[in-house]
């Protein structure tokens, strides 16, 4: 070997020595991003993260929990999904606190890029309660996606901003729920036949006054439509579609049947609520296909779980449908439909 040849040799190894170091410390930056935005992540549960240097990519994936900013950019993702899971926050803050706390703007949020993903979301809300401040406060609210292509939903952290933060190890995507007993355990209901929502011992049937001052009620239906359809994500669909809602009949069913008066079931931590209503003129489920037409009455359920620990859990589905192979062989109008009274609600 001549020494020209060598000296090739040995420049094209010290390259190479170079390229693995360059590798070695740019993985070890990344490393070093990422052991910290988790920690301050932690130490933040998960909220006001916009200013924290995120961790690289890796094949395209992005790592880390994602911010917007819904005052300064609009069209941010799920936008109808994430605004329902701020007032899911508040609801459920109202059942633990007693308060009536409603949704004024929805500041930011921070998301996992998941399938199932997690939603951190800063919130301003106000109380309409004469005897409340008529001043907004500011909330945090973290809600947990337990399924895809329907609802199943766990809000475990929903406070003020300036309340104490969660003593929990910090996990970014939350997979436990608030445990439920009796009946709340297992599969969600069938549709009770006619007979059986006529017992009043067992279901509470709200009054039309009830339900239109209620506005978790409309707004459970509208996280069953919205979960099961995920294009429903733009003001304009909204408008279409969720405006056009009319509910007929909400009964509600709860482990104590002996509550005087039998109203306080509404504020109850575990019930399942069945909701009658019309007005969803195509409803879209995964392999369902459904009667077409705003005229038709659907139904759909939701059981409400809240532990002692103020964690509360929702699971809903819509009911009725023809399961199918491909959707294009949707009903037409006037077919007739499996109904919940027939056949066990598909979910």
């Amino acid at each position: 070997m001549t020494t020209e040849e060598e000296e090739n040799m040995t420049t094209e190894e010290e390259e190479n020595m170079t390229t693995e170091e360059e590798s070695l410390s740019t993985a070890e930056e990344g490393y070093s991003v990422q052991r910290d935005f988790w920690r301050q992540a932690a130490e933040s549960d998960g909220f006001d993260l916009e200013n924290v240097k995120r961790p690289p990519g890796m094949n395209g994936v992005v790592i880390g929990l994602i911010p917007y900013d819904c005052q300064l950019y609009k069209r941010y993702p799920y936008r109808i999904l994430v605004d329902l899971f701020a007032k899911v926050g508040l609801h459920r803050y109202n059942l633990f606190k007693g308060t009536s706390f409603e949704l004024a703007t929805l500041m930011k949020f921070n998301m996992l890029q998941n399938y199932m993903s997690s939603f951190y979301m800063t919130l301003l809300a106000h109380d309409p309660d004469p005897a409340a401040s008529s001043l907004q406060k500011t909330f945090q609210v973290r809600v947990d996606e337990q399924d895809y292509g329907t609802l199943h939903i766990t809000c475990s952290i929903a406070r003020i901003k300036a309340e104490v933060s969660t003593e929990t190890p910090f996990i970014p995507h939350f997979q436990g729920g608030a445990r439920a007993y009796g009946i709340f355990k297992g599969e969600l209901p069938d549709w009770p036949s006619d007979d059986a929502l006529n017992d009043g011992k067992r279901f509470y049937v709200v009054k039309e006054s009830e339900w239109q001052s209620t506005d978790w009620i409309s707004m459970y239906l509208e996280l069953v439509i919205t979960t099961t359809d995920r294009s429903i994500t733009e003001t304009r669909q909204k408008t279409e579609v969720l405006s056009q809602l009319e509910i007929v009949k909400v009964a509600i069913e709860t482990a104590n049947e002996d509550v005087e008066p039998p109203n306080e079931r509404l504020k109850a931590k575990s019930a399942h609520v069945y909701i009658t209503f019309k007005g969803l003129a195509e409803p879209r489920a995964p392999r369902r296909v459904f009667e077409i037409g705003e005229h038709v009455e659907r139904q759909a359920i939701v059981r409400r779980v809240m532990n002692h620990t103020g964690y509360l859990t929702l699971k809903g589905k819509l009911c009725g449908g023809q399961y199918i192979k491909k959707r294009s062989l949707a009903l037409k109008s006037g077919e007739e439909s499996q109904d919940c009274k027939k056949q066990a609600c598909v979910g």
